[in-house]
């Protein structure tokens, strides 16, 4: 009976003590939880306090190139000093003294010249045109306007005609090239390899206004007593390589 009560007060014993290490165990895990949310709260408020004492910096002054010496400005940086329109100078000072600097002779030459409409500046451009004279017919005398470039004139061209002709490999239908209505014959030069005499011939000449004799329009003219009638593949073709503005002694 003594034996039986022992046993249960040192189990009983047991019990306590597990218990007291277990409840100790857990109040120890608490508190250093509590420690560390604690702690991190404190880290939290203290990056928020010093974001907000950090002085904040405008958009603009923040793109604002500086100067030499560490300042912002809102103007450009020369590099020999010399003042200029809204610009800040190697020494950090600001002027708003526009700049009085002369364009070259040949640069106020030339934009005189725009302004006076006596520039002559070229412009390349490419402008192919074929027309097609099959079954077409030309009267005694008559004519048939083929390219108007005004107002530009053609500097640089090249026409290309497959027409009639005879054993003499000559025709009757003359390329008149000039500026409306002063038009001339061009003289054409006869391309043997590619042409028939008797039938069909091919002829070409090359076109480039002056500054006397501005050229803008082509045509072809009968120069026969009857009328001309085109047969299969009679062709006039037109290539224009550059132009330049008429000037104002040429505006019809």
């Amino acid at each position: 009976m003594t034996n039986k009560s022992t046993s249960t007060k040192v189990s009983l014993f047991v019990v306590f003590v597990l218990g007291s290490a277990i409840f100790s165990v857990n109040g120890n895990v608490f508190a250093q939880q509590n420690v560390t949310l604690s702690e991190a709260l404190n880290v939290t408020d203290t990056a928020e306090q010093n974001f907000n004492e950090t002085d904040s910096v405008p958009v603009e002054e923040e793109l604002l190139p500086t100067t030499t010496d560490g300042s912002a400005t809102d103007n450009t940086t020369t590099t020999d000093g010399s003042a200029t329109d809204n610009t800040t100078t190697t020494d950090g000072s600001a002027t708003d003294n526009a700049s009085n600097a002369t364009p070259r002779p040949e640069v106020e030459e030339y934009f005189n010249s725009l302004e006076n409409g006596t520039s002559h500046a070229n412009t390349v451009t490419r402008d192919s045109q074929t027309i097609l004279l099959e079954g077409e017919s030309l009267p005694e005398g008559s004519f048939i306007h083929l390219y108007d470039s005004t107002p530009y004139q053609i500097m640089n061209g090249h026409i290309a005609a497959k027409l009639p002709c005879n054993d003499a490999n000559s025709t009757d239908v003359n390329v008149l090239i000039g500026q409306a209505p002063n038009l001339q014959p061009a003289e054409l030069e006869f391309v043997g390899p590619l042409s028939t005499p008797g039938e069909l011939c091919l002829y070409h000449v090359d076109v480039a206004s002056d500054e006397t004799t501005p050229i803008t329009d082509i045509a072809i003219q009968s120069n026969s007593t009857e009328d001309i009638d085109f047969p299969a593949t009679s062709t006039v073709v037109i290539g224009v390589n550059e132009i330049a503005p008429l000037g104002e002694d040429h505006h019809e």
